[in-house]
């Protein structure tokens, strides 16, 4: 199995997938409607604040996003 076709089957999101030949190949077609998208985005913005919440309650949390998020300072 091919991982596009994993891809598909493991599709989570509230997205319609096709799978149509074309020119000898397997092409995935993937459409939704406002409403769907509206909800997906809800649900990524209510997981954002989950995320930022346990940051500001977890001091090893925060201290490993402020390692991995500061970058080095350049010298030139």
């Amino acid at each position: 199995m091919t991982p596009a076709e994993q891809a598909a089957q493991k599709l989570e999101t509230p997205f319609s997938v096709r799978r149509r030949q074309r020119a000898g190949r397997q092409v995935l077609q993937v459409s939704s409607s406002v409403s769907e998208m509206d909800a997906l985005r809800a649900r990524i913005r209510s997981q954002s604040k989950a995320v930022a919440a346990h940051i500001a309650a977890d001091a090893e949390a925060q201290a490993f996003l402020d390692d991995w998020a500061t970058p080095e300072p350049l010298n030139r």
